[in-house]
This record gives C-alpha cells, structure tokens and sequence, in this order.
C-alpha cells in the first residue's frame, strides 16, 4: 500500500475517532432524559414505573442468566443505597 493510501486510513480513522467523541454516552444521555423528563412535569410514579421496567428488562434478557440472581439482589442494594444517600429511609414491613 503507498503512502498515500496509509494517510488516507488515517484521516478516515482521526475521523472516526473524533465523531465517536462528539457522540454522547448513551447511559449518559439515558441519565440527562430521566433529570430533564422529572423536571418537565411528567407523572413521577410513571417514570419510577418505567424505570423498574427498563431495570427488569434490562436483567431478563442482558445479564446471563448465572448471575441474574447476584444481579437483583445488588440493583436491590443500590436502590437502598441511592434512596439512604437522598435522606430516604426505605420503610420494612
């Protein structure tokens, strides 16, 4: 291959590069929806709702299923510890 040919893939690979820094996180971009959606007015018992959906979904069909037990139990976890970090003490009945 000539040189030519070599600084050609590298501008197609700076390229790359760069647009895949200007893309946003999606678990980021996930975060910043869930702050802008609360902010927006929408019902956040519906919001909760989807997220304990998404957060089911997510462990049903992501996580092999070897390690969905360990995986609820830690979502569990920190859930308790996000709610304590808020000055929220889940009630036990």
């Amino acid at each position: 291959m000539s040189d030519r040919h070599f600084r050609t893939l590298e501008r197609l690979i700076h390229q790359a590069n760069q647009a895949s820094s200007r893309k946003p996180d999606s678990v980021q971009l996930l975060a910043h929806m869930v702050r802008l959606i609360t902010a927006d007015g929408a019902d956040p018992y519906l919001v909760l709702g989807v997220l304990v959906e998404g957060a089911a979904h997510t462990i049903a069909g992501y996580i092999p299923p070897e390690r969905q037990v360990e995986a609820t139990e830690e979502l569990g976890q920190l859930l308790d510890e996000r709610l304590k970090a808020h000055g929220l003490r889940p009630g036990r009945r």
